[in-house]
């Protein structure tokens, strides 16, 4: 017979109690969830939330759609909405099943399960685990010895162990894209054809949620695993041919590094030349492009990389990130890129614990001497159970601030130094300061005299700040009229 699952999809940043930013995008772990389970004969719907709710409002749409099992999915930064709109759901629907998901119940079931009255979590992928939740409740089992799932039991937690992943994708069905309404879509969305051809990140950057969900897993060590080609290329056919509306421009490959396994991608760019005529975007790691994968890339129709600086003081980025890789290695990837005629984005994070001025200057500079075509710049969140989270803890530098966003400059750790004006104009004019100092890079000799100046106006602590503040605003002023970056959606 089967049951009904409603998903519950928080897609939107909040800044303060007046103001917020609808995403509306895809998000394909959702989609792979529900042709999962439709496969394994459930019904499934989604409650997309774009913007906050009143729990007037919450309540009515959950009603309406009546599940059997609510299903949502949630990150750190939605985490505060959604453990709100848990408790109102379970007040009025105490019998309601309500299952919590994704990133941050598998990195921190405990205080998922502490600050949210969920009456399981789970902890990794969740295929299996949910199809396994949806037969238990469709039959009246018992479902606290599910795999993957810890579920409530009065005042006890059952806590199961994780099941291996899933290692061949191909298994899978297609991602079930028509669960998504499209009136609930960003304008670029519906531009984007999304998809993943793999999964997991081998890296353990500190900063990053991806080592401490590796770590869960029994089989760990195929964390990454790849679709077939001809697997992909059979998904993007069906991408181009629901495009009823002629809307599709590009494809975006959401994978974390699309060009990690060298052969692999080899066919994959081939088979994208000869058979797709769109082009497409995707995110690479600059150790990982040499000039043959380049020029594979762009050959095969791409427009736009995305690769994440993140640092650019050395030390830190090796010590503090565990980033390894070398300023020119940066510089050269973005350089190959520029030579084929591809398009890049450099993401960088500031406020990260142990950066001062001088730090933060050097990520401003790398990107002046990398010059990627747009710059997404965000400040470093603290994500629990994550091994720079655990730094930060043991400096005492968490607050336990919440921010719904990376974007807004706002910081969750107690660092008086990020307060000090110098540090906040630098942060608050990276980008126009990054295309003066990319400038002056361009003058040769005069301009590294420059440059040296302009370091000692932005640094020089014994001139009050009231002083340097005046020309320095005239020099950011001129880098903004004249900027050569650009913004690109990807």
């Amino acid at each position: 017979m089967g049951i009904k699952v409603t998903f519950l999809y928080p897609d939107f940043f909040q800044y303060d109690e007046e103001h917020f930013l609808p995403e509306g995008r895809i998000y394909l772990g959702i989609a792979y969830l529900s042709a999962y389970i439709k496969r394994e004969g459930h019904r499934t719907s989604l409650l997309h939330v774009t913007r906050p709710l009143r729990r007037e409002e919450l309540l009515e749409m959950v009603q309406r759609e009546n599940p059997d099992l609510l299903a949502v999915s949630t990150t750190t930064h939605m985490f505060p909405h959604v453990q709100k709109w848990v408790s109102w759901v379970k007040e009025e629907m105490g019998d309601l099943f309500v299952v919590g998901g994704g990133a941050h119940t598998t990195i921190d079931p405990e205080g998922a399960l502490r600050d949210a009255p969920f009456d399981a979590v789970c902890l990794g992928e969740g295929e299996e685990a949910l199809a396994e939740l949806c037969v238990a409740l469709d039959e009246g089992k018992d479902p606290t010895r599910i795999a993957s799932l810890w579920v409530r039991r009065g005042e006890e937690i059952v806590r199961n162990p994780v099941r291996p992943l899933i290692e061949n994708l191909d298994e899978l069905p297609f991602p079930d894209r028509s669960i998504f309404d499209p009136a609930n879509f960003c304008p670029q969305q519906h531009e984007r054809g999304t998809l993943m051809a793999s999964r997991g990140c081998p890296y353990s950057c500190t900063y990053c949620s991806n080592h401490a969900q590796r770590r869960i897993y029994p089989n760990q060590e195929r964390y990454v695993r790849f679709h077939s080609v001809d697997r992909v290329m059979e998904e993007i056919r069906g991408i181009i041919r629901d495009d009823t509306e002629g809307r599709l421009r590009y494809i975006r490959f959401d994978d974390d590094i699309l060009t990690l396994d060298r052969d692999w991608f080899r066919e994959l760019a081939m088979r994208y030349r000869e058979e797709v005529s769109l082009p497409f975007i995707c995110n690479s790691r600059v150790n990982l492009l040499d000039e043959e994968t380049v020029r594979l890339l762009a050959e095969a129709g791409c427009s736009v990389v995305c690769m994440g600086i993140e640092c650019g003081n050395e030390g830190m980025r090796r010590k503090v990130l565990r980033r390894h890789m070398s300023n020119s290695q940066i510089v050269e990837a973005f350089r190959l890129c520029r030579k084929y005629g591809i398009k890049t984005v450099s993401t960088n994070m500031v406020s990260l614990p142990g950066e001062d001025l001088h730090c933060l200057l050097d990520t401003i500079k790398i990107n002046a001497r990398a010059r990627p075509h747009c710059m997404q710049v965000s400040t470093y969140h603290p994500y629990p159970n994550t091994e720079l989270y655990e730094y930060c803890r043991s400096l005492g530098l968490l607050t336990g601030r919440h921010v719904d966003t990376i974007f807004d400059g706002r910081s969750a750790l107690d660092v008086p130094l990020f307060q000090e004006p110098d540090y906040l104009f630098a942060k608050q004019k990276f980008y126009p300061l990054a295309e003066v100092y990319s400038r002056l890079y361009e003058l040769g000799g005069p301009g590294r005299v420059a440059e040296r100046l302009l370091d000692r106006l932005l640094a020089a602590r014994t001139v009050p700040w009231v002083l340097r503040r005046p020309l320095l605003e005239l020099i950011a002023g001129w880098g903004d009229r004249h900027s050569r970056f650009e913004w690109i959606y990807y």
